[in-house]
């Protein structure tokens, strides 16, 4: 009999036991829920827990085998230990790009930043004092990385351009995690300012980036619908030669959706989304009668139409040269790079400011003016 008991009493607490691992293998292997991007089509994100699993997207048709996918957990209660696997909140981060820099400036965090690129354009006061003061080091430029200065840094993370080769495979050799920053494949200017959410992952201030995401959706929907109905809309077309070369936006880019909810008519009228190069009378033949022409370029301070003009005598021939009407943003006097990504209603305001003056009054433009 007592040998029948202990049996028994075997056999109950095996159950029980089973039961418990049974509970907490199916806790381990809950589902990741996927969380709702309103715009942004280059990266997901899901839950699952504390932990969040992203994913950046590396080509158009999202291919799996090209993607890239991290899971961030939480510092205070897990370690990271393996591949793919980031603690959050980061407290050492290198950026290779300004453009990356401008999440951060957005969400007012930078004190965790220990490295940047060695862009001759640097323009936020607090991070040119931490670069003077030796709080953020200089790496140099995409292809030329200092290797020593990075490893020194020992940072949990770097973000890198995945638009450019330089020196990715010798950081990738030093074992940190190299999280792509693809907002510039996005095509449209929310989808663009949407990658604060993923930025924000990795200093903890999720709830800030929603809410300066939101701010930055109503008011840009707000300058859109002013536009929506207007009875004329001026054409539009953006560049100029460098080396040779015209690099025109596609159709149906990035810059063709600012241009169209602007309330401006784009001059290329193709289904291409990103920008390729051609001939100079490719782009007169499209642009010679156009109302309006954007140029986003390094010029000396205060450059004149006619200092601009100067460059190439064929300029003066356009439609929008002779009515004055190019507006350019010089980015040695504007924080392009470091801002535009995340103020795109500010943008978009710009360019209403000029393609429909009545329906901004009292507006004063930020990153662009007409040459004069």
């Amino acid at each position: 009999m007592n040998c029948r008991i202990l049996l028994i009493s075997l056999l109950v607490i095996s159950g029980l036991s089973s039961c418990r691992f049974d509970g907490s293998e199916k806790r381990e292997t809950k589902d990741w829920e996927s969380v709702a991007l309103g715009y942004a089509k280059e990266f997901s994100l899901k839950k699952r827990g504390d932990s969040t699993r992203l994913t950046v997207y590396m080509d158009e048709s999202h291919t799996e085998s090209v993607s890239q996918s991290f899971t961030l957990v939480n510092r205070a209660s897990e370690k990271s230990g393996n591949s793919g696997v980031i603690q959050v909140p980061c407290k050492r981060i290198v950026c290779i790009s300004s453009t990356q820099l401008a999440y951060f400036f957005a969400l007012d965090d930078i004190q965790n930043i220990v490295g940047i690129n060695s862009s001759r354009y640097l323009f936020n006061e607090e991070m040119n004092e931490r670069v003077n003061s030796g709080k953020v080091m200089r790496l140099g430029k995409e292809g030329n990385f200092s290797l020593e200065i990075i490893a020194s840094l020992d940072p949990d993370v770097i973000f890198v351009s995945p638009f450019k080769r330089g020196g990715y495979d010798a950081l990738r050799n030093l074992g940190i995690p190299l999280v792509p920053m693809a907002a510039y494949n996005e095509k449209t200017p929310l989808g663009r300012a949407e990658w604060i959410k993923m930025m924000s992952l990795f200093v903890g201030k999720t709830a800030d980036a929603d809410s300066i995401f939101k701010c930055i959706e109503k008011r840009y929907l707000e300058l859109k619908a002013l536009t929506a109905d207007v009875n004329h809309r001026p054409k539009i077309f953006s560049g100029k030669l460098r080396s040779g070369s015209w690099y025109l936006p596609g159709g149906d880019s990035f810059y063709a959706h600012y241009f169209r909810d602007a309330g401006g008519e784009y001059v290329i009228k193709n289904d291409d989304q990103g920008a390729y190069p051609v001939d100079f009378e490719t782009i007169y033949r499209k642009a010679v009668h156009a109302d309006f022409w954007r140029v986003v370029t390094p010029e000396k301070p205060g450059i004149s139409l006619e200092e601009f003009l100067s460059q190439d005598h064929r300029y003066a021939d356009f439609k929008a040269a002779k009515d004055g009407n190019i507006i350019l943003c010089n980015i040695r006097e504007k924080p392009f790079y470091e801002q535009a990504a995340v103020k795109p209603e500010v943008l978009l305001a710009d360019y209403i400011h000029f393609l429909h003056p009545g329906l901004l009054t009292d507006y004063k433009p930020f990153f662009y003016e007409k040459l004069k």
